[in-house]
């Protein structure tokens, strides 16, 4: 596949996105239109949000797995699980929630018979950190050990949209999930860093 990397953390699958398309412009673009209603204004159940929170949330979810497979964006680091997100309901930002796999801390790396991370790739993709099969754990049980990094963004950080058309425009759902890639890539980098320096 060939990639476009956003940052150091994701990357953008705009080269395939349009070579796989069904309409030679966008494969993102067709899950798109099919999922105009998670974008729909709460006062206007026709009108696409222009909330630049709202909007971001839906473009994101839809451009990871397991809605597109394989996804328009995808993260490169083995130790990223999962990146959600959710809306603040302190302030209305947005906030990003990233599980991470990490070691054992100390008070548990000397516990016997537990088995850790699983560390392959599915279906020819990238390796990544694994929960183990049913069937591995028949022996053993499994202590996995990962920590949450939780970033609230402001609204005015994030990609605006067009004002509230009746489609979802390709151009700001990509430009709209590029932007959070590129806030959260400057939070995780040093996290991941700091772990990989731990464990050479």
């Amino acid at each position: 596949m060939d990639f476009t990397t956003a940052n150091k953390v994701f990357r953008l699958n705009d080269a395939d996105d349009r070579l796989l398309a069904s309409d030679r412009d966008s494969r993102y673009g067709a899950y798109l239109r099919a999922r105009t209603h998670m974008f729909t204004d709460l006062d206007d159940s026709e009108a696409v949000t222009s909330d630049p929170v709202l909007f971001t949330r839906s473009a994101w979810v839809i451009a990871c797995g397991p809605i597109m497979s394989p996804a328009y964006l995808e993260w490169l680091p083995e130790r990223v699980q999962s990146v959600t997100t959710a809306c603040s309901e302190h302030d209305g930002s947005l906030i990003a929630r990233v599980q991470i796999a990490v070691p054992r801390p100390a008070q548990l790396r000397g516990l016997r018979g537990f088995q850790d991370w699983t560390r392959d790739s599915t279906w020819g993709g990238p390796r990544t950190y694994q929960t183990p099969y049913d069937d591995q754990m028949t022996d053993r049980p499994a202590l996995l050990t990962s920590t949450v990094l939780l970033v609230a963004i402001p609204p005015e950080q994030l990609h605006q949209p067009v004002t509230a058309p009746r489609w979802v425009a390709v151009a700001d759902a990509k430009a709209a999930v590029r932007r959070l890639a590129e806030l959260l890539d400057a939070h995780l980098e040093p996290v991941l860093s700091a772990l990989d320096r731990d464990a050479r």
